[in-house]
């Protein structure tokens, strides 16, 4: 292979990867937190037996979905006391207080 050849073919190369890894953060692993500590009575009124999922990472945003004590969920991101959560085929965020995982997040 000439270095003409060779030229075009590794700027190809490397802007696949870049492609590639901007989906992906470096040194991402699958994470997977599970819910654990809330009440054993649901109560939707008072927010309690239930973690909520909100569109946003605070307490006032709105609800999109509810996990309960010994669901699992994949973790994407931190953001202060907020985890990205997937629930649902779709993403929000928990309070990282009622979800254990390993993930180093």
């Amino acid at each position: 292979m000439s270095f003409r050849t060779f030229l075009p073919v590794a700027a190809l190369t490397a802007a696949a990867g870049l492609w590639i890894g901007a989906s992906t953060p470096a040194g991402a692993q699958y994470c997977e937190g599970t819910v654990h500590g809330l009440s054993g009575r649901y109560n939707l009124a008072t927010g309690s037996g239930f973690l909520a999922v909100r569109a946003r990472p605070n307490s006032s945003s709105r609800m999109i979905g509810q996990l309960f004590n010994g669901d699992h969920t994949e973790i994407f991101d931190r953001r202060g006391n907020w985890y990205k959560v997937e629930i649902g085929g779709t993403t929000g965020w928990a309070n990282a207080r009622w979800l254990r995982n390993d993930c180093g997040y």
